[in-house]
């Protein structure tokens, strides 16, 4: 029998995976849109606001430091008054004369901050909500989750949009960043009150202490039962999906005889901004529905294949280019597909965790792997897609999909079959 829920999962499941968003797009997207209108170079850029999202691929390193030391309570609300005071030094930092390093600087604490309280917001959706309700509140967390991007991607820069119309012509626009980070600390402060109150304290979330567990951790990870296929399910469930997430857009805004479909760029915005994110929302909310209803054994085929099946379309369209009605379509069924199949995906992350000793820095592990594979698959998705084209690539996402397919018949599912074998970590 699984454990009872602890408090009301509608009260701090949103409001906790909404925290959890905003320090991630401040760092990852955000900075990127502020260091362009800075002045600084998109060669910079890149290579910057790259190398500052590694604490999210490495956050498995200290995993363990989070699931042995103290409460999955406090880790979060440490970690939350920390990054309100890594967001008030950044906004310091902007303004300077010299503000790149230093900025970059403390957004790099931000992103070590931002992936710690990822850990911990995990382990705590783990220990305070029943199997069940892990399930039916996974489309939840991310459509919190995708609010949160929302309001960075969309209201913060809309406001640094409207701010910059007061500036004088010539003037330096690192006030306005300035006022923006301090909107988005604003709302990130009331918001943690706001959750400090609701969070509950689940039973199970004991104070503890034993030391750095690292060794413990990994070796109880990397020897469960089947492990090369839960592996391989994990770096490679969402590889062709993840190559069109990083191509689409350049899809959409190549002109016609580059072999993309010249759609504007405010259509892009509205098409993936609007149309796609709803439909995202909509598709992970679904997900976990199902998923909650049916069980994950019976839901991963359906989902692998609606996460996927839309890339036909992608083909379809790279040869007769569309209107612009039919690339809606087209984008809102992709992202409903991606976030009905990512649902599975991430109530399978929390399944493997069961029975574990440190369900939490398992489960980072698994999301550092994911994140991984995720990564890997946008690093070739260029190189391939300027090798065969559009239609060719789409093609070979679905390629590129077909390993993680084929390791689903082989994929434990039952809970028997998670066996852990013993290690002697002396």
């Amino acid at each position: 029998m699984s454990q009872k829920t602890s408090g009301n999962p509608w009260m701090f499941v949103p409001a906790l995976y909404f925290l959890e968003g905003i320090p991630y797009f401040m760092v990852s997207t955000v900075s990127v849109t502020m260091f362009k209108k800075l002045g600084i170079s998109n060669a910079d850029i890149g290579l910057w606001t790259s190398l500052i999202t590694w604490p999210w691929i490495i956050k498995m390193l200290w995993g363990p430091l989070v699931d042995a030391h103290s409460t999955k309570r406090r880790w979060i609300v440490g970690c939350q008054l920390a990054i309100i005071a890594f967001l008030i030094v950044e906004s310091f930092s902007i303004v300077q004369s010299s503000f790149l390093m230093p900025t970059l600087a403390v957004l790099t604490g931000l992103a070590f901050l931002s992936a710690t309280h990822d850990i911990a917001a995990d382990g705590f959706y783990l220990l305070a909500l029943s199997e069940e309700d892990q399930a039916w509140f996974v489309g939840i967390r991310g459509t919190a989750y995708r609010v949160a991007n929302v309001f960075c991607n969309g209201g913060l820069i809309y406001l640094a949009g409207q701010l910059e119309l007061q500036v004088a012509e010539g003037a330096s626009l690192a006030p306005v960043w300035q006022k923006v980070i301090w909107a988005g600390t604003a709302v990130y402060a009331v918001c943690v009150v706001a959750g400090f109150y609701s969070m509950p304290q689940p039973r199970r979330d004991e104070g503890r202490s034993d030391g750095f567990p690292f060794r413990a951790a990994f070796s109880e990870y990397f020897n469960q039962a089947h492990l090369p296929v839960v592996l391989g399910f994990i770096l490679l469930y969402r590889f062709g999906e993840s190559m069109v997430s990083k191509m689409s857009n350049p899809f959409l805004i190549d002109a016609v005889e580059k072999g993309g479909l010249g759609v504007s760029t405010s259509d892009v915005g509205f098409i993936t901004g609007v149309v796609g994110v709803a439909a995202l929302v909509i598709g992970g909310i679904a997900g976990g529905m199902v998923i909650s209803r049916f069980g994950i054994k019976r839901s991963l085929w359906p989902m692998v294949l609606a996460m996927n099946v839309p890339n036909l379309l992608y083909i379809w369209a790279a040869y007769t280019h569309p209107g612009k009605s039919w690339v809606t379509l087209i984008v809102g069924c992709d992202q409903f597909g991606y976030g009905f199949g990512f649902a599975a995906y991430m109530v399978y992350l929390m399944f493997i965790t069961q029975g574990s000793n440190y369900p939490t820095a398992h489960y980072a592990i698994s999301t550092g792997l994911m994140a991984l594979g995720a990564m890997f698959a946008g690093i070739v998705s260029g190189y391939i897609q300027e090798q065969v084209g559009y239609a060719g690539f789409f093609l070979a996402t679905l390629v590129c999909a077909m390993p993680g397919m084929l390791l689903l018949p082989f994929l434990p599912l039952e809970k028997a079959d998670l066996h852990i074998a013993p290690v002697d970590v002396d």
